[in-house]
């Protein structure tokens, strides 16, 4: 994580003397951003972003060392600058929830950020930013800092893992020759030649009750997956929202009776 941290704060260029040169960190972590955006993060490489930007690859290992450097420094390029508090007091469920459409947009601007693996806590200044705008909102929700954590986690990841789901899925239709609305409706009739109310009871009643016949949302325009917190996901991201209010009131109730 200290590694990660020099990359991400410490200088942009080394030091060099003479002419500045036409190559730079920004320019490779620019044309590998959209590399990703056009064909996906498995046509990155190191060759390629060379190749995309007239260069030789051993041109670049002077301004990024390695593939996995590239992939760090990709991904704090497309997260951005967070968004600003909403205007006015609309509180904090209004705060949280303009920043997890806020995040959702960025996902579907630039899909591939969710297969980018992990390796921590945001350390960058663009993910510390997205960090910082969720804690605020959750700590002006009554919850203690440690505890807004934990929650800004279990929100996160509820948003990233369900883009995930989306672009493979997405993926998977596509490659089948079909849409993802296509294939929704198509497991749903399979299903039903096989799932019994006595073997699968709550299933057979989703399926009856033709829960898996909707269609799905169309694709969005700009690329990304379909779908999004004023989809399926709001309902999700509210249920969330209601446990950190009923935990304040009960921790608030707790308190003062203490």
């Amino acid at each position: 994580m200290a590694r990660e941290i020099d990359l991400l704060w410490g200088p942009r260029e080394p030091a060099r003397r003479g002419p500045k040169p036409r190559l730079s960190r920004g320019a490779v972590v620019e044309a590998a951003v959209a590399l990703a955006d056009a064909e996906g993060l498995e046509a990155v490489s190191m060759q390629r972003v060379a190749k995309e930007l007239g260069y030789t690859t051993m041109s670049l290992y002077r301004h990024v060392d390695s593939k996995e450097d590239m992939l760090t420094l990709m991904a704090e390029a497309a997260t951005g600058d967070a968004p600003p508090a909403p205007e006015g007091d609309g509180g904090w469920r209004a705060g949280i929830e303009t920043w997890a459409e806020a995040i959702m947009r960025r996902y579907r601007a630039h899909p591939w950020m969710v297969f980018v693996q992990l390796s921590g806590p945001p350390s960058g200044p663009n993910g510390l930013q997205w960090m910082e705008a969720g804690l605020r909102e959750l700590v002006r929700a009554g919850l203690r800092t440690g505890d807004a954590l934990e929650m800004l986690l279990l929100i996160s990841a509820t948003l990233r893992e369900t883009v995930r789901m989306e672009v493979e899925m997405g993926r998977a239709a596509e490659a089948a020759g079909t849409t993802l609305s296509e294939s929704e409706r198509d497991y749903a009739r399979a299903l039903r030649e096989v799932v019994t109310p006595e073997r699968f009871p709550t299933i057979r009643r989703m399926l009856d009750e033709g829960v898996l016949d909707q269609a799905a949302p169309a694709p969005d325009p700009g690329g990304g997956p379909a779908g999004g917190p004023a989809e399926g996901l709001d309902f999700g991201l509210q249920r969330i929202l209601d446990g950190v209010e009923a935990y304040v009131r009960a921790t608030a109730g707790d308190a003062r009776g203490a």
